[in-house]
């Protein structure tokens, strides 16, 4: 059995960042269903109100606005208001958001 020394696992300990926070809550927000629809469904029209989004999912108004804030507050949505409309749409400006895009599109094309 090798065992690591303790300065190795010091350096190891220096990997771990507030980074790795963001990473576990964002895959725990897309780990579910409707969420990752709703985060694929965004990827393809990029924006849409609530309503929509409910009525594509077959889900109720507050249900999918309750999945949009856990996306929101996972830094992978954001809101956009337009008069009294309000719409959601990806937070292209997370690097993980668009990661995640290009991995669902090139999943989607193996399939075809």
């Amino acid at each position: 059995m090798i065992k690591i020394t303790e300065k190795e696992i010091k350096e190891n300990r220096k990997l771990f960042s507030e980074v790795d926070k963001k990473m576990a809550i964002a895959f725990k927000a897309l780990s579910d269903v409707n969420r990752y629809r709703i985060f694929r469904i965004l990827a393809e029209h990029p924006k849409l109100t609530v309503s929509d989004i409910s009525r594509i999912l077959n889900i109720s108004l507050p249900l999918a606005s309750q999945h949009i804030k856990i996306l929101a507050q996972a830094n992978l949505l954001q809101k956009e208001r337009s008069g009294k409309i309000v719409f959601t749409k990806l937070e292209h400006d997370n690097p993980f958001v668009k990661v995640v895009i290009k991995t669902i599109k090139q999943t989607v094309k193996l399939k075809e």
